[in-house]
């Protein structure tokens, strides 16, 4: 698998704890929901970085317990049709001003890495053969008609539009206003 990086951000290198596995002291590991759920506190207390892995199909309120504990997300999308987890990374981003890394795995397509980045993911895996398209999809528009989810510092078309200046360094909204003057 290859990690396609969306926003420029260093992205977390971690082990993946199988079911019957305990991590070792310092430990960089990603645990399964359900995992972190039952054994929360003996995570935090023994690992370096706590990361959890969780479907669409969880409730973004279910990890508000854990959201100034966990250093990153990995949301596992099951299919690419499923919207969910873009919800998901959107209030977690918006509602818990959650900073840490947020990383798309599973059923992904090359065509939502925009909205991926938009909807506040940091990064994806893709396989090596899909990476060069995720990364193409990613310079396919430079501008926008909406702002985005999680301010990444995007500034929509509109605003562009209406913050521009004249040539005689006048705002486009005071020529209109100069204009309706003129015309009454």
């Amino acid at each position: 698998m290859a990690l396609v990086n969306l926003t420029g951000i260093q992205p977390t290198q971690y082990t993946e704890l199988a079911s019957d596995t305990s991590p070792a002291e310092g430990e960089v590991v990603l645990v399964p929901f359900d995992r972190l759920a039952e054994e929360s506190e003996a995570f935090f207390q023994t690992v370096g970085r706590v990361g959890v892995l969780v479907g669409t199909e969880t409730t973004f309120s279910a990890l508000e317990p854990f959201a100034n504990k966990i250093s990153f997300v990995a949301i596992d999308f099951p299919a690419f049709g499923d919207g969910r987890g873009f919800s998901l990374a959107v209030r977690l981003r918006k509602d818990y001003g959650f900073k840490g890394e947020i990383r798309a795995v599973g059923n992904i397509i090359p065509d939502q890495a925009q909205f991926l980045m938009r909807a506040g993911f940091d990064s994806v895996e893709a396989t090596e053969e899909r990476k060069t398209a995720f990364e193409t999809a990613l310079k396919r528009f430079p501008s926008y008609y909406q702002t985005d989810a999680i301010g990444l510092g995007q500034r929509s078309v509109a605003h562009v539009r209406h913050s521009a200046k004249n040539d005689d360094n006048t705002d486009a909204a005071d020529t209109a206003k100069e204009g309706q003057r003129k015309a009454s």
